[in-house]
């Protein structure tokens, strides 16, 4: 297929995950249009993750499975954007699922072509019941009405790079790409250089895209991490960094607010982190 009719590129890294990964591909593939492409990018897996995701190698002419060296999560990644075709991108992890209908559902969205669409989220924790974490259905007319709207509140989903359609003109314009050799957070900061680069409107939806199910309670969350308060503490200056200076219309007040409140907050998970 040509390339200039690619409008979706799915790029899943997959590092030893051969228990769920067939899940995982075949909750896209039984959506897939051929409009969109699944690009698989393995980091080196040391199970047998290689040989099942092999299996799709001549599945689908718009399935494309590429092997990697271990580089970490970041690394592959970076090599799906360097191979994909599409108009847009966005990402899942190996143990994600997609929502069913998702693709039907939220690709008539990009025909107003803007820079980025931001969808929920639904969480099934290995205990209890699923959640939503969702946003609503909202257009910011920039990035600047965007900034205003997380300053004062507004849950807008900016961690995640799951939940996300990337517009890959604006990342090929600068070559972003994620930074690699992190412990956790690139995603965070990926999406901080990118809300920089946007300049036409964002889009929320109500739609899910993921189903992110919790494997086992051993997780990143619980993984100790060295230096993790300076890490907590780096990534919240990224941020107030990020959203401070693209908000145009919250005043010195608000924005001292949101300082204080998100510090406090993040400190405070910090540290209960490091001393646990």
């Amino acid at each position: 297929m040509n390339n200039d009719n690619i409008l979706l590129s799915i790029i899943i890294p997959t590092y030893n995950c051969e228990e769920f990964i067939d899940e995982g591909i075949i909750s896209i593939l039984s959506q897939l249009p051929d409009n969109c492409e699944l690009i698989l990018v393995d980091d080196g897996s040391e199970d047998n993750t290689r040989d099942v995701i092999s299996k799709y190698e001549n599945c689908k002419s718009n399935v494309k499975v590429i092997y990697n060296k271990h580089q970490g999560a970041s690394g592959s990644r970076n090599l799906g954007i360097d191979n994909a075709r599409g108009r847009y991108i966005t990402f899942m992890d190996c143990d994600d699922m997609m929502q069913e209908h998702f693709l039907e559902n939220s690709l008539p969205l990009t025909d107003s072509y803007e820079d980025l669409y931001i969808f929920g989220i639904e969480r099934f924790p290995i205990d209890g019941d699923s959640e939503v974490w969702g946003v609503r259905d909202n257009i910011y007319e920039s990035n600047h009405t965007f900034a205003d709207a997380f300053i004062r509140g507004e849950n807008l989903m900016t961690y995640s790079n799951c939940n996300k359609f990337y517009k890959k003109s604006i990342i090929d314009s600068v070559n972003l790409r994620f930074r690699e050799g992190m412990e956790f957070g690139e995603d965070r900061l990926f999406n901080f250089d990118y809300f920089n680069l946007c300049t036409r409107r964002i889009v929320t939806s109500s739609l899910l895209q993921i189903k992110y199910l919790q494997r086992s309670k051993t997780s990143m969350s619980t993984k100790p991490i060295p230096d993790y308060y300076n890490i907590v503490m780096g990534l919240h200056k990224a941020k107030v960094d990020c959203f401070t200076t693209l908000s145009l219309n919250t005043s010195a007040e608000e924005k001292e607010a949101f300082i204080r409140k998100d510090f406090e907050k993040e400190k405070r998970d910090a540290l209960e982190r490091e001393n646990s």
